[in-house]
């Protein structure tokens, strides 16, 4: 017996880590906490000529080149490879350039670790390498689909050309991820759109927007048409027109993390890096942040030089201003032919444009006030006129300051990968500044790095005094407290017998959700998920809420076009995990093993027990069911001693089919013994189990309570 439990507990284990292994693409190389090793290797010696040849001749439609790539020891073949970027590329002295692997490039449906691609970032304007890590960190941990991340040495041809950021690539992939489907049409901005309207041709907006996914019918048109809404709309419409085709509320979460971390190379400002996904199901344009590098205080400047006094412009004279005047260092930043040569009249002009806008400036980095309705980009400002998006706004900033955006949480994620990486800065022959620069930009800055640790300690100051200005976040946000709301019931496996069809007459997995408290709550900042890596997955819809001791259903079936509630996920009937949040608190959450069908697992007691298999109560209290039916859940079939001991006999009321298999559940789902029946009546060997109340099911007969003493 016990040589069997502990093979019991390691085919468990082993179980455990395949399931796990299967419930998100990358989870291997977007492991954060170590650093990887990608090893490419070409046939070329002449590889880096053909790279940058490759950039050069061919941009923005860059070709890929042939290379073995070893991936934390993983040998993958035949992948392509390129280098990616503009400034990046370009304000680049050294020959660490950003790069993009394509697994099934030259091998199609070739994937790494269930991924099409991955990017290569070589930290451009971002001595310590945080900057894109943390931006979409908080992103994700706000409810937005962002990138993932992790760091990677990358050699080329055994040669250590540096420590690299490795960020997701926004694919199919991605949305198949974070949406439940890749089936929409996915819009990039690859220029300057500040989506203002041009007029009914698509084609004039396909110069700074490109569909990157396989058009679908209308694709372009809808675009049009959700740019006909936020610039022609009436004020009276717009609220009911945008909240149509548009998900607001994700992009009012998008914008407060871009004001936080004064993301100005974004639609903020320039009107860059972003993308927009028009999701099959909901039928809605989301939107997707991308590119964070120079969020919180990062500058091309930096990277240009390490010293601005050492401008040409500022050495001849020419410059009429000093080389800390801010203004000054967003001109160079924009255009580093200003600090090269003469002074001239662009850089004159550039400097008067950039003293004239609307944001304010702080010395060696742009913010935003937290109040950015005076934002000159149209879709800022229209949903800040509307009253209920201007308080959602709000609303995000306060779930932000309380327990995101922060010195408390943010501190020692910077001390974190700092550490993390040091060692591989210290040795990376391409890096872009010293060793010194990074430790710097780690905390405190100097004359010409701004610092993360002092970005953070200065904007959460001004940034709290700010909202105190225009919201009163206690009276305003409620938090809820744990079990508060709970997962009371759900079904990962149902079908016609259930008789528990959703409203479009579909028999899909459901979570029933319990309200445990006296008072009705809100739902609009709770979240539910299937992936540890993705708190909030699924957000309730704006305005959803739960009366006082009252239940509410969710279809986990991807249909979110449908009536009622949908979340973007399915439950897996092989086991998985669930999870309740509010802003970024657990409320509730069960991992639980293989399902049997039209057998949902429910607390008992309802709302506080663990939980137990049993028929479904489906919005009503999970005790009723067990008190008519403790005994027996079916009876085409007969067990004796029930209670039983160390054995039990199952008697059939014929010869089994073949293949006809008995399964004993324990009180959460998990089988814990099964076997093949072919005879009327079998003995069946129960003394390595826990005392307890089973669940006994015959394949084609049905499901009986046991209880093992």
């Amino acid at each position: 017996p016990f040589m069997k439990k502990i093979l019991r507990t390691f085919l468990l284990f082993i179980l455990t880590i395949i399931s796990q292994s299967a419930f998100s693409q990358g989870e291997q190389i977007f492991q954060d906490s170590v650093v990887h090793e990608i090893r490419l290797n070409f046939a070329n010696f002449n590889f880096w000529s053909d790279l940058t040849s490759n950039y050069d001749s061919f941009y923005p439609d860059i070709p890929y080149i042939l290379a073995d790539a070893t991936i934390d020891g993983n040998p993958v073949d035949s992948i392509g490879v390129r280098l990616k970027g503009f400034s990046s590329y370009f304000f680049t002295s050294t020959n660490k350039k950003s790069i993009k692997l394509d697994f099934n490039e030259f091998v199609p449906g070739k994937k790494y670790d269930g991924l099409r691609k991955v990017n290569l970032n070589n930290g451009q304007a971002d001595p310590a390498i945080q900057r894109d890590l943390l931006s979409y960190n908080m992103m994700r941990e706000i409810g937005v689909a962002a990138p993932r991340t992790a760091y990677a040495k990358v050699f080329l041809n055994d040669q250590y050309w540096g420590l690299y950021l490795l960020v997701e690539q926004i694919d199919k992939t991605f949305l198949k991820e974070n949406f439940g489907n890749s089936k929409g049409n996915l819009f990039k901005n690859i220029g300057f759109s500040t989506l203002e309207w041009m007029d009914n041709n698509p084609e004039s907006y396909q110069e700074s927007i490109q569909l990157k996914s396989d058009p679908q019918p209308g694709a372009w048109e809808r675009f049009v048409n959700l740019i006909d809404v936020i610039n022609n709309s009436s004020d009276a419409d717009f609220k009911n027109q945008i909240s149509e085709i548009f998900d607001v509320d994700q992009y009012l979460r998008v914008l407060a993390v871009d004001v936080a971390t004064s993301n100005w190379d974004s639609y903020l400002e320039h009107g860059r890096n972003f993308y927009i996904y028009e999701d099959s199901v909901s039928q809605k344009f989301t939107w997707i942040p991308w590119d964070y590098n120079l969020s919180m205080g990062g500058h091309f400047a930096q990277s240009i030089y390490e010293d601005p006094e050492n401008c040409e412009t500022i050495l001849n004279g020419s410059c009429p201003y000093p080389p800390t005047d801010s203004i000054f260092l967003l001109v160079i930043a924009e255009n580093s032919f200003c600090c090269f040569g003469v002074w001239d009249n662009f850089c004159q002009n550039s400097y008067n444009n950039f003293s004239n806008d609307t944001v304010i400036l702080d010395p060696f980095y742009t913010t935003f006030p937290v109040d950015i309705s005076g934002s000159n980009k149209v879709l800022i400002r229209r949903l800040l006129e509307v009253p209920a998006f201007e308080e959602r706004y709000y609303q995000h900033w306060c779930g932000l300051m309380e327990d995101n955006f922060t010195e408390e949480r943010l501190f020692p994620l910077i001390e974190f990968y700092g550490d993390l990486i040091r060692e591989d800065i210290a040795n990376d022959p391409n890096y872009l500044w010293s060793l010194q620069n990074f430790n710097d930009d780690l905390d405190q800055g100097n004359g010409y790095i701004i610092g993360l640790k002092s970005y953070v300690t200065k904007q959460v100051m001004r940034f709290r005094d700010e909202l105190d200005q225009v919201f009163e976040c206690s009276e305003q946000v409620s938090f809820l407290n744990r079990n508060d709301i709970v997962i009371n019931e759900f079904s990962a496996s149902s079908d016609s017998l259930s008789g528990l069809p959703d409203p479009a007459g579909e028999y899909e997995d459901w979570i029933e959700i319990f309200n445990n408290t006296d008072t009705e709550i809100d739902l609009s900042n709770a979240y539910l998920t299937d992936k540890i890596d993705n708190i909030k997955k699924w957000n309730f819809p704006l305005g959803t809420t739960l009366p006082a001791n009252d239940y509410l259903i969710i279809w986990a079936d991807e249909d979110g076009a449908q009536s009622g509630l949908h979340a973007n996920f399915k439950l897996s009937r092989s086991g998985e995990f669930i999870q309740l949040t509010d802003y970024d608190m657990v409320l509730d959450s069960v991992t639980y093993s293989e399902q049997v069908v039209n057998l949902p697992s429910a607390r008992i007691p309802n709302g506080t027990g663990n939980f137990v298999v049993q028929s479904a109560t489906f919005g009503f209290n999970n005790e009723e069911i067990m008190t008519a039916t403790r005994s027996v859940l079916a009876t085409d079939f007969q067990v004796f001693p029930n209670p039983a001991g160390d054995y039990f006999s199952v008697k059939l009321p014929s010869s089994p089919m073949p293949g006809t298999r008995l399964t004993l559940y324990n009180g959460i789902g998990q089988p814990m013994l099964s076997q093949q029946l072919s005879q009327v009546e079998t003995l069946v060997n129960i003394a390595d189990l826990a005392h307890g109340s089973y669940y006994l099911r015959i394949d084609g007969l049905g499901v009986m309570q046991l209880q093992i003493f």
